[in-house]
């Protein structure tokens, strides 16, 4: 079963509780997560409880995190991070990513190696690469080039064990 709602699924009190009740019938558990509210210690032992976790790592520079991902302005990328380099060394699951690359924003050279620095920390099991391909909320957003995308999965690949 996975947990992924019209929105944020961490920002449902009850995750956890709906986890523990879900486990004892043998029922595989994922959880995708935009990951902002990872960094409350709450959030990750509810998180803890599933199988499979994917956290969406767009950006780990602030300002091109807050173009692409639009959060609340209370959220720090810093507090995020940190939450989930802690949830990872607990975590006993398979840790997935999702990094959408956005033409002109996080495609750049500098750009993919600041994330690869974090990516390589978090060790996930797979880290996938996507693209925008449905309508976008902003007008500008468009995937990057061939070239672009192909360079990026090459660093990925050069840096972590499984990239798709």
């Amino acid at each position: 079963m996975t947990f992924v709602p019209d929105g944020e699924p961490t920002l449902d009190s009850l995750l956890g509780k709906t986890i523990a009740l879900l486990k004892p019938l043998g029922i595989k558990i994922a959880v995708i997560t935009n990951g902002s509210l990872i960094w409350e210690e709450e959030v990750r032992a509810d998180l803890l409880r599933a199988d499979w976790v994917s956290l969406k790592v767009d950006a780990t520079v602030a300002e091109t995190w807050r173009r692409i991902n639009r959060p609340h302005g209370a959220l720090k990328l810093d507090a995020i991070l940190n939450g989930m380099l802690e949830f990872a060394q607990r975590y006993q699951g398979t840790l997935v990513t999702e990094t959408m690359l956005v033409k002109d924003l996080n495609d750049s050279i500098p750009q993919i190696e600041k994330m690869l620095q974090f990516l390589t920390r978090l060790k996930p099991a797979t880290a996938y690469i996507t693209l925008p391909t449905r309508r976008p909320a902003e007008a500008w957003v468009q995937p990057p080039g061939e070239e672009a995308v192909q360079r990026a999965y090459r660093m990925f690949r050069a840096q972590l064990e499984h990239v798709a």
